[in-house]
């Protein structure tokens, strides 16, 4: 085919994994967590003592700042207005248009579009808010409320993922809480609450504060291969075809480890016990598009069902322990740093319909300790110092650097973070984030050979939006309604 021309990058495009204002900006503070999500163009990053630093798209108020604007092009210091004392953070997570901040004191603040309910501020009428207002989560009572001391909060939140138009949270027991959007089972509440608005139009029964759910499934074939038994053919299925669940009896007791949430499904981890004696169990539900929940079917979920793939005796010592989610796959990472991929992240090819472990890294021995997927990419960091990357990057998102293919059928080093410690990967729509050691003389060096922005190498790009006001669709996701189906 005809070769592209090559394009020189402006100031504020980055074609390799580049240093965030390193000086100008973040100085000598270090970065604890990094957020961001398959179809979201904006960002968070907190630090290592709770502050929290946004910046990208912001149309509808998802930084909350208090004001609407086309983009804020540098990391800019996040609060909660009206609260007494700073409130650090210790986690974070952004949708297409909203972003959801939990409190080192076990509270959530959501800001943004909330067309669907994904705010979880127990108000669906209200569409989208500016500045960041706190959560309603069930059973959560806050002491200030009650009289006690402010700080004394029953149900602690510590972990928040947020989807195109929903939004889950884990407490300290591990606990599950959604809302938003119930297409596709969003929501893990067993229904979508389908009806008809028009003709050729349907909603969903949405939620607008985060719920408990505590149901989690199995299918019939894996229940009865658990017991001992055989499934025959075509067993566990019922007349239209549905695979046949039924509801696991430890499904109140479940305590999750970790949740990801692409663009319309969520895969979650169950934490580890302390005896040992139980392998964690992988969960996925929502949208079963390209087989991204591991059910070797393309089907929607209703109930975080059990990935029966990852069970048996080859996970006893090397089991799941966190996953991640892109728009249309999921990846499980083990113990021993293997990853299983499922699902599709090209345009091209075929989609994988089964949890399959990642090869080519497993069998050069790589300990992968960093994972991340997001809307066409796929990203795997190891133990030793080596990134790799490999889907569709029209922006530069694999990290290839300038001139490079901007796509990759396999997984391919990512040259510039050769020796580089990377902990967190975060990919989002059009960009990507790492979170990367710098702890000794060893980072230090490696570190050098990455390129740095500070705040003056794109002071042009900053003055060309400064000033500028929400552009004229900023209000669209605010004025739209329910995504709709036709009949």
């Amino acid at each position: 085919g005809r070769s592209p021309i090559p394009k020189t990058p402006a100031t504020h495009e980055f074609e390799c994994p580049t240093l965030l204002f390193p000086q100008s900006i973040f100085g000598s503070i270090k970065i604890a967590h990094i957020a961001t999500s398959p179809t979201s163009c904006h960002s968070v990053a907190i630090t290592t003592d709770g502050m929290a630093f946004g910046w990208g798209r912001n149309e509808t108020g998802q930084l909350g700042l208090g004001y609407t604007s086309a983009v804020v092009p540098l990391p800019t210091q996040l609060s909660i207005p009206g609260e007494e004392g700073e409130i650090t953070f210790v986690a974070a997570g952004v949708g297409k248009y909203h972003t959801i901040l939990v409190g080192s004191n076990g509270i959530a603040y959501a800001s943004g579009g909330n067309v669907c309910g994904q705010l979880g501020i127990n108000n669906g009428g209200v569409k989208q808010i500016e500045k960041f207002r706190k959560c309603a989560v069930m059973g959560q009572v806050v002491g200030g409320d009650t009289g006690e001391d402010e700080d004394d909060v029953n149900v602690k939140i510590v972990q928040v993922s947020c989807g195109e138009e929903v939004s889950a949270l884990l407490c300290s027991s591990g606990h599950l809480y959604t809302t938003g959007s119930s297409e596709h089972g969003l929501l893990g509440n067993g229904e979508t609450g389908e009806y008809i608005i028009t003709a050729g139009r349907l909603g969903y029964a949405n939620c607008a504060k985060f719920t408990r759910r505590s149901i989690f499934v199995q299918s019939e074939a894996d229940a009865t291969a658990a017991a001992g038994g055989t499934t025959a053919v075509g067993g566990g299925v019922d007349s239209s075809g549905k695979v046949k669940c039924v509801s696991l009896e430890d499904g109140g007791q479940i305590s999750l480890a970790s949740i990801s949430c692409g663009k319309n499904h969520f895969v979650a981890v169950e934490a580890a016990t302390t005896s040992g004696t139980d392998v964690p169990r992988v969960f996925t539900w929502g949208s079963g598009d390209y087989g991204c929940l591991g059910h070797g079917i393309q089907a929607d979920e209703y109930y975080p069902r059990l990935v029966g793939a990852l069970r048996g005796p080859m996970f006893a010592s090397n089991h799941p322990v966190d996953a991640v989610a892109g728009s249309n796959c999921s990846l499980v990472r083990t113990k021993n740093g293997h990853v299983y991929y499922v699902g599709k992240h090209r345009q091209v090819g075929e989609a994988t319909m089964r949890f399959t472990l990642i090869d080519a890294l497993a069998n050069n021995s790589h300990n992968v300790v960093a994972i991340g997927a997001g809307s066409a990419t796929v990203f795997c960091s190891t133990k030793a110092g080596v990134t790799v990357s490999w889907g569709m990057g029209s922006h530069g998102e694999l990290g290839y650097g300038t001139g490079e293919n901007k796509s990759s059928a396999k997984p391919k080093f990512v040259n510039v973070l050769d020796s580089c410690l990377v902990s967190a990967v975060a990919c989002g729509m059009g960009h990507t984030l790492f979170l990367i050691s710098n702890e000794d003389a060893e980072d230090a060096k490696a570190l050098k050979k990455v390129p740095k922005v500070e705040k003056d190498d794109i002071a042009q790009f900053v003055e060309q939006i400064k000033g500028k006001k929400s552009d004229a669709g900023a209000e669209e996701p605010a004025k739209k309604k329910q995504k709709s189906k036709k009949k």
